[in-house]
């Protein structure tokens, strides 16, 4: 499993964003965030050829990733909840106001190392590490 591009978004407006292979994957976001309605908490997965679209929406932060196919639930919904709590902690209430790619330079970075950690690190999986453990 690979991630190939995840953004953080406030409603339609793109905060942070990074992808690691030339696709339309930006493109397709954006119609996704058009999609999701407003002040609606959910985990919504939307698929596009051989790609899969994992979205977390909490509070008005929007968390987007694009997968392979090969991918499951657990690890990408892992990866959004992750990404969410370290954007939060980071900017707090300068998410309601900021423009768009506002937290772009910084936050594109967190993005790169947790989308290179949640696809090729095994300790990303906490269960299937914990089953190890337990073995």
């Amino acid at each position: 499993m690979a991630i190939l591009y995840a953004l953080v978004a406030r409603g339609s407006v793109v905060l942070a964003e990074f992808t690691t292979t030339a696709t339309n994957a930006s493109a397709i976001a954006r119609q996704i965030l058009e999609k999701i309605p407003d002040n609606n908490d959910s985990h919504i997965s939307y698929s596009q050829d051989r790609y899969i679209f994992h979205v977390k929406c909490t509070n008005g932060l929007t968390v987007l990733r694009m997968v392979d196919d090969t991918a499951g639930r657990r690890i990408p919904f892992a990866f959004l909840e992750d990404i969410h709590q370290r954007f939060v902690r980071t900017y707090g209430c300068a998410i309601h106001s900021a423009q768009a790619y506002a937290m772009n330079d910084e936050f594109s970075r967190v993005l790169s190392q947790q989308m290179e950690y949640y696809s090729n690190d095994p300790n990303a999986d906490r269960i299937n590490r914990l089953k190890g453990e337990m073995s």
